[in-house]
């Protein structure tokens, strides 16, 4: 194991759980002023209310200060840190787009969940699983948005924007492309398009990692803490040549016991033999 992957996993294992006041895992600081007409503290509010509904599922981490500009073409958590070392994320919905904007952001925060910067640039061959995987967490993401903004939303007058987070997050899931072939079973599907994965994480305009989004969603939100196994995922050891089976496997060693189950229902969903 690599000595960054066994330090964050011994900080995973030690970090105490703490009673008391609710203290953010990470401070959003907008690095852009412009977002297409919308107000930047605005944008701040919808980006500290991600961290606030996916906190229960970072595994008590801190990961400080986040840096946020605007992209003009597509949001991406960045390699490159900022001049602290602080997080960068692009996102790339601007105006009072507050679903797509937490949809982006959500999306992103996934990344950093999953040491996205331990296995950069697709070197394991497998981050089109980790793009599938965060793009369920940002699906998750906004039915647990839309929850809380029905009862405590940033303003009171947001509370009415709470039904169009939930429903933007089912009318992606309920797009065409993001279904299964009729009569075709996840580990066909997988070995049919496994080598087009392999080699681009984004083919087919992300619509491949779409279909796999809807398999994971129920399968980790079926779990009250599911969603936290997220944090043990690029642990193992970096390799070009490294299988899926290799993958998932080092992902589920490195999880606790009580995060196990959804990740190995992961793995007989895509590569059960029968």
């Amino acid at each position: 194991m690599r000595l960054n992957s066994l330090i964050l996993l011994v900080l995973l294992i030690l970090v105490p759980l703490r009673v008391g006041a609710f203290v953010p895992p990470a401070q959003v600081e907008l690095t852009t002023q412009d977002w297409g007409g919308a107000a930047p503290a605005d944008v701040k509010a919808v980006l500290d209310s991600v961290i606030t509904v996916i906190s229960p599922y970072i595994a008590q981490r801190k990961f400080g200060t986040i840096l946020i500009q605007r992209s003009e073409d597509a949001p991406r958590a960045m390699y490159a840190k900022g001049p602290n070392g602080e997080y960068i994320v692009q996102v790339q919905a601007s105006g009072n787009y507050w679903a797509r904007i937490a949809y982006q952001f959500s999306h992103e925060m996934c990344h950093l969940m999953s040491n996205y910067d331990l296995a950069p640039d697709n070197v394991s061959g497998q981050q089109w699983f980790e793009e599938a995987l965060c793009e369920a967490f940002g699906l998750f993401t906004l039915e647990r948005m839309a929850d809380a903004w029905a009862e405590n939303p940033p303003y009171p007058n947001w509370r009415d924007y709470a039904p169009h987070l939930r429903e933007y997050s089912q009318n992606n899931q309920q797009e065409t492309h993001r279904q299964l072939p009729k009569g075709m079973k996840m580990p066909a599907w997988y070995q049919q398009y496994r080598e087009v994965l392999r080699a681009d994480p984004y083919a087919q305009d992300r619509d491949l990692n779409e279909v796999v989004s809807n398999q994971l969603l129920p399968i980790l939100s079926s779990t009250p803490q599911g969603w936290t196994a997220i944090n043990y995922l690029n642990l193992g050891e970096a390799s070009k040549d490294l299988s899926l089976e290799t993958y998932l496997d080092d992902w589920l060693k490195n999880a606790p016991p009580d995060l196990q189950e959804p990740v190995s229902k992961i793995q007989k969903l895509l590569l059960a033999s029968d």
